[in-house]
């Protein structure tokens, strides 16, 4: 029970010991912004810069849109000693001090000359909202009245805003920015004059705009590859600059398209999509894609049309080996009719033709004279004349093709005949087989 009683006595001691400490330092924190603030009158002052014109009303920023939070330190003596502010920390706000100097001016006022330091701290909110910058720690350092310097912190005072999406046009999943001047320069390098496969492309876009970060510009080159190129994305050089007051960025973006295939290779138009503050209008600004010839190589060729070169490829070999196969058959067998019949023709042997074509009558229809194959009055014109020695090219082949046509067509009605003398037979069949 002793044991229990000295660990609770313990415990005690060190919470009182940790709040004892707590208040010192907080007293002393305080002592020294009241020695600042009150003994040698130092103040400080807060404010944000003024949103866009369109939202006067609303006293509302845009997304991405540059705040300035101004900080501004005065005193009637003189700054001894370097200024610091402390790190301010707001979720989903990017918070940077980009001018690492502040503004110094004076002021006379009652006869009193007054020292002005103004700091300026860029906020870029990433998100529609209502923010609160908390009291920052801004540590100064002053003469004091007579000899020597006074330092101490003192605090800002807490800023609210207010952040919303500044056009209806803007969605979740579209990528945009804020702020002023934007233009847009694009530049192509080939390596070489007259591209052919394996050759490279390289398309570089440099974006430059004001009142924003160029970490907040957004991706603009896609990092997707086709059948015709495969693309190499490089990392984007950043660069932030403050200039007479004025914050300048710019963000450049680079990707080398290596060329797999040839032919027509095109690469799309883009476009940025930007707010502007000053005018309170949504702005696009294009850019250009652009066609290049591109000539093959017997490798990429073949990459590109090995399949229907193969499909080729094989159907050849099949006209070969039908082709052979047709040679070897014919070898050991008669030629067809019709071909017989065609050399003949051509080499213009009417006794070897006319024979032939009695042949093909005789067996079509079992006939052995040609006129008594047809009653017209055409047809036995022409059959006289094949019989009177005038034969012709023509003739010979017209005469063929009329036999020819009719011993296709019996062929074609005795096939369906057959069916039909076989139909019943097979629907008795059905018949029975469901009695069963």
């Amino acid at each position: 029970m002793s044991q229990h009683n000295d660990k609770r006595r313990l415990i005690h001691l060190l919470v009182f010991m940790i709040v004892l400490l707590i208040t010192v330092s907080f007293s002393a924190r305080s002592n020294a912004a009241n020695k600042l603030e009150s003994a040698d009158n130092v103040s400080i002052k807060t404010w944000l810069s003024e949103p866009s014109k369109t939202d006067e009303e609303q006293k509302a920023y845009a997304i991405n849109q540059q705040i300035i939070l101004y900080i501004e330190v005065v005193t009637p003596r003189w700054f001894t000693g370097g200024t610091r502010i402390a790190a301010i920390d707001i979720p989903n706000v990017a918070v940077k001090q980009r001018n690492q100097l502040a503004t110094n001016f004076t002021e006379r006022k009652n006869g009193v000359t007054w020292t002005h330091q103004r700091w300026e701290v860029t906020l870029y909110p990433q998100k529609a909202g209502t923010y609160v910058i908390p009291p920052a720690a801004v540590k100064v350092q002053v003469s004091k009245e007579g000899v020597g310097n006074v330092s101490g912190t003192i605090y800002t005072q807490a800023q609210t805003f207010k952040v919303i999406k500044p056009s209806g046009l803007l969605d979740d999943k579209q990528q945009w920015v804020s702020g002023l001047d934007f233009t847009v320069q694009q530049k192509w390098d080939t390596s070489n004059s007259e591209l052919e496969a394996g050759d490279s492309i390289t398309r570089t876009i440099t974006i430059k705009g004001a009142d924003t970060l160029a970490m907040l510009i957004p991706e603009i080159l896609p990092a997707t590859s086709s059948t015709h190129y495969q693309t190499y994305n490089q990392p984007p050089k950043l660069s932030d600059t403050q200039t007479r007051g004025d914050y300048l960025s710019q963000r450049e973006e680079s990707s080398v398209y290596v060329l797999q295939t040839g032919g027509e290779v095109t690469f799309p138009a883009l476009e940025l999509v930007w707010w502007d503050v000053d005018a309170g209008e949504l702005k696009t600004i294009n850019i250009e894609g652009q066609t290049f010839a591109v000539s093959h190589t017997l490798r990429s060729w073949f990459i590109e049309y090995w399949k229907p070169f193969a499909v080729c490829v094989f159907i050849l070999l099949l006209i070969i080996v039908a082709a052979i196969k047709t040679v070897r058959y014919y070898q050991t067998h008669p030629l067809p009719a019709w071909l017989v019949y065609s050399r003949a023709v051509n080499q213009e042997e009417w006794g070897t033709v006319r024979m032939l074509l009695y042949r093909l009558l005789r067996e079509t229809d079992h006939l052995v004279e040609l006129k008594a194959y047809e009653s017209k009055q055409e047809w036995q014109s022409e059959t006289t004349q094949f019989q009177n020695e005038e034969v012709t090219t023509s003739l010979s082949k017209r005469l063929w093709k009329a036999i020819n046509r009719r011993d296709t067509a019996k062929y074609r009605l005795g096939e369906i005949i057959k069916f039909k003398k076989a139909l019943p037979q097979l629907n008795k069949y059905r018949i029975s087989k469901t009695k069963k």
